[in-house]
């Protein structure tokens, strides 16, 4: 990997459109369905990097949180459809809150389509790896019920840490399983934790919602449409 200035670095220096895309969700004159779109394009941009880890003939769940699913997690499924044998959607809306000074994010609510069970592997998309909490939380909500070969982990942007920590979380014979995607790294920090540059800001106020709690009132349309076909 090629360093880009002092806190981040590309996964793949010659990747044009992976720059161009993370530099689109710094812009901070775009309002909510640019920044959007944008996410659903890195969604099919990642997913394409994904396809040639994947076995065409196996099945995949994908495991997202509800501010992710219409978008980042979208764009994932629609770039990876055609390419293996199935894809479940499971949805998260999760509570990051600390505790005892730890972040936890319990399980507000969850979607799990029909068959999610019978994957292969899962496939957890996040629209910033900051630490591991969320993923950690999901992944152990659905490990025993899918028994999965493997585990990738998709995030336009992941902090420096990101990988240690939630391997740290997991026995060694679940974390092995773990392979990731991504963009860029980024090694620093705001005084408040935020990973600078990220994504911009904090994913809920940038996809347009009011806060954490407002988003956990949201029913993502990819979920609905998939609940009532």
């Amino acid at each position: 990997m090629i360093s880009i200035g002092q806190s981040r670095t590309y996964n793949d220096s010659n990747d044009t459109y992976a720059k161009t895309l993370l530099s689109s969700l710094l812009d901070g004159n775009n309002d909510a369905t640019e920044y959007q779109n944008t996410m659903f394009d890195i969604g099919m941009h990642l997913g394409n990097k994904l396809k040639s880890d994947l076995d065409r003939a196996k099945q995949y769940c994908i495991v997202a949180t509800a501010e992710d699913a219409d978008y980042l997690a979208k764009g994932v499924m629609e770039s990876l459809k055609n390419d293996v044998s199935a894809l479940y959607l499971t949805c998260f809306w999760n509570d990051r809150i600390v505790v005892n000074n730890r972040s936890v994010a319990p399980i507000y609510n969850r979607y799990v389509e029909d068959g999610y069970n019978n994957a292969d592997g899962l496939i957890v998309v996040k629209s910033i790896m900051s630490g591991s909490c969320v993923v950690k939380t999901n992944i152990t909500a659905l490990y025993d019920k899918v028994l999965p070969e493997s585990i990738y982990v998709v995030s336009p942007v992941m902090h420096v840490d990101s990988e240690k920590k939630l391997e740290k979380e997991f026995p060694q014979k679940i974390s092995n399983m773990f392979k990731y995607t991504f963009l860029a790294v980024d090694s620093m920090r705001s005084e408040d934790g935020e990973v600078i540059p990220g994504i911009g800001g904090s994913v809920y106020e940038k996809l347009g919602f009011k806060n954490q709690q407002d988003k956990n009132t949201f029913i993502p349309e990819i979920v609905k449409t998939r609940m009532f076909s």
